[in-house]
């Protein structure tokens, strides 16, 4: 992760350096790390009041030795929600929210009732480490001071796995969608370098929302061919098969909006920022 500090594994690089980086990546189809350890489980880390005493995570973080599962607990309003329900993890994220109380952010081993859709006991709990006692307030300042550059260009291999998989048809609906998209994608890329370059880091903001928009619009028109070719005759056979899974994960802040956590903080936050102009 080239953005972390020298200590923590990364290479402390700048905004600017960044966006190069991560374009180039793009541009070549080389794969993007898993946006929830580095983008939403390292930043966590740093924001604590000592970033040294998890050293040891953003060092597997940066090195990519170690998978993370986010886990949100509100209970009794509703059941227990898992992000990587279908996948082994190392360690867990774990967000309880409390409809009186505190709401807070702790990192513990996976316990032994994970797997089957169970939340931490009182003896699990004993193990974790609480990063803060006030989830809303540290998941608003990772929304405002952390928004992760590499989601911008994550959509890109997206585009192009889609285009893959377009009709012939340049008048074709859905090639006009996918063009309308690819547009986007462009004049977004395009702004984030502006803004980056200008110093308008804060902005940033309202580049990634629709980063977001265009994934949610991408995977749409991607169910729909794969839809369409579902109903249509393969000749020769597998001609109308899929060329390949999409390796495009969204941005750790998107992930979880389908869970109802960040959602709520972050939809009044950008509204704000927008209202006033940011």
């Amino acid at each position: 992760v080239p953005g972390y500090p020298f200590e923590h594994g990364g290479r402390n690089w700048s905004d600017k350096a960044l966006v190069h980086f991560w374009s180039l990546c793009a541009e070549h189809g080389c794969p993007m790390p898993d946006p929830v350890t580095t983008e939403l489980v390292g930043p966590l880390l740093l924001m604590t009041a000592a970033p040294s005493q998890h050293s040891a995570h953003l060092q597997a973080i940066a090195a990519g030795q170690a998978s993370w599962d986010l886990v949100c607990l509100d209970l009794p309003s509703s059941p227990m929600r898992r992000l990587k329900a279908l996948e082994q993890a190392d360690w867990v994220l774990l967000i309880q929210n409390q409809a009186e109380g505190t709401s807070q952010i702790e990192i513990l081993r996976p316990w032994p009732g994970l797997q089957a859709n169970l939340p931490p006991t009182t003896t699990d709990l004993k193990t974790s480490l609480v990063l803060s006692l006030d989830a809303g307030e540290m998941l608003l300042k990772l929304h405002r001071d952390h928004q992760p550059i590499a989601a911008v260009w994550r959509n890109r291999a997206l585009l192009k796995t889609l285009r893959t998989l377009s009709c012939e048809d340049p008048m074709g609906r859905e090639n006009q969608r996918l063009c309308e998209l690819e547009i986007l994608q462009t004049a977004q890329e395009t702004l984030c370098h502006r803004l980056i370059q200008s110093g308008a880091r804060a902005k940033q903001l309202i580049v990634t929302q629709i980063a977001r928009e265009i994934q949610i619009k991408s995977l749409q028109l991607r169910h729909e061919q794969l839809g369409y070719y579902a109903l249509t005759e393969a000749t020769p056979p597998g001609q109308n098969e899929p060329i390949g899974s999409i390796n495009a994960p969204i941005d750790a802040h998107f992930m979880i909006e389908p869970i109802t956590l960040i959602s709520d903080f972050f939809m009044d936050q950008l509204e704000t920022n927008t209202q006033q102009g940011l």
